[in-house]
């Protein structure tokens, strides 16, 4: 059993069992999860080099099947109501291709939109969506600059110092600046739900050290001296992806479930948010006052 005294806070506390021996991309890190399962961490922690990264939806050769379920439009719809608010400026950090801008600019064209990635390969997609880009959080605070939206779109499970990292995106926030942060939930309906175990080997993966869940990741923000002020259960794949994994035991859905039950998609998915058994968790919150 490993020690915890490295692990983020609120959690170094937790109780941990061992949840599954290996993972897909590494078979000496195994994955812990705490007594009430809503938090696991990978140990040892594993290590990932991010300025030419190559996301597992393109490793798998996923980008056309992920882009036809309108994942991002379909988030954009969750968080709409916080983004108009007489908000100016939105900064993303891990902006990746500027896909989710390239959304806020269509239906938010008066705000200024600024990207953080150091991913030099969409560097040019990201720029040609956005106003501003960085390549680190820390060049932006060299610029005192501050924004009234911070968004975090799968980026947070990939940090190893979480608590630290939210430190430093505070200095990029004003004392009314709303931040959104969406990660993988460890409450997946394929895990928590079914218990596919082809899905659960390719689940946990080296670049996510920290698998969060609704309550898990509200905690963390308190840790880090933010306030809560929406937990969004957000379902991004649906019944034909799902009977996908249970039949054949891999990703990319299936053409005839897609057409059988292509009708039903959006019913299933609604169900899965409404019990809060969902593949994905949207925080919405600010600093806390004090």
């Amino acid at each position: 059993m490993p020690t915890f005294d490295n692990l983020a806070q609120p959690f170094r506390n937790d109780k941990f069992d061992i949840y599954r021996r290996g993972i897909s991309d590494h078979p000496e890190i195994d994955v812990y999860i705490n007594e009430p399962k809503d938090f696991a961490f990978l140990y040892p922690a594993p290590t990932v080099d991010y300025s030419n990264y190559i996301p597992r939806v393109k490793k798998f050769g996923l980008t056309a099947y992920k882009k036809g379920l309108q994942v991002i439009e379909r988030r954009f719809a969750k968080i709409e109501h916080n983004l108009g608010k007489g908000h100016h400026s939105l900064l993303e950090i891990g902006a990746g291709d500027g896909s989710f801008l390239k959304t806020v600019r269509r239906h938010l064209t008066d705000l200024h939109l600024t990207a953080i990635d150091k991913d030099q390969n969409s560097l040019a997609s990201r720029a040609e969506h956005s106003d501003e880009n960085f390549d680190s959080l820390e060049a932006v605070i060299a610029n005192n600059r501050q924004y009234d939206l911070v968004c975090l779109f799968h980026v947070m499970e990939h940090i190893q110092a979480p608590l630290e990292f939210l430190q430093m995106v505070k200095k990029v926030m004003g004392s009314h600046s709303c931040l959104i942060i969406e990660v993988p939930s460890l409450f997946d309906p394929l895990i928590s739900l079914y218990n596919c175990d082809a899905y659960s080997e390719f689940y946990f993966s080296r670049q996510h050290p920290y698998v969060f869940s609704p309550p898990s990741l509200e905690r963390l923000m308190a840790s880090g001296g933010f306030q809560t002020d929406e937990l969004i259960s957000f379902q991004r794949y649906g019944l034909e992806n799902h009977l996908g994994w249970l039949n054949h035991g891999k990703p990319g859905g299936n053409a005839q479930f897609r057409q059988l039950f292509g009708g039903l998609e959006s019913e299933y998915t609604t169900a899965l948010e409404n019990t809060g058994k969902t593949d994905t968790v949207i925080w919405i919150g600010r600093k806390a006052t004090k």
